[in-house]
């Protein structure tokens, strides 16, 4: 009777941690993210990107 109380008494205790935890997961995954955004938009802002010439055919 006591094995089975204290498993449910860890079995609580680790759904109750996991709200926090995985709020702390989502917040770092956040974080990676912008960072691998910010990445990007400094590579893109270093390439030398000129405007494409091109001639509009006419519709006929």
């Amino acid at each position: 009777m006591l094995k089975w109380l204290l498993l449910g008494f860890i079995f609580y205790m680790l759904y109750k941690s996991a709200g926090p935890l995985f709020s702390l997961f989502q917040f770092n995954q956040s974080i990676k993210e912008k960072k691998h955004k910010i990445d990007i938009r400094s590579k893109i802002q270093k390439m030398d990107i000129q405007d494409a010439e091109f001639e509009e055919s006419p519709d006929e």
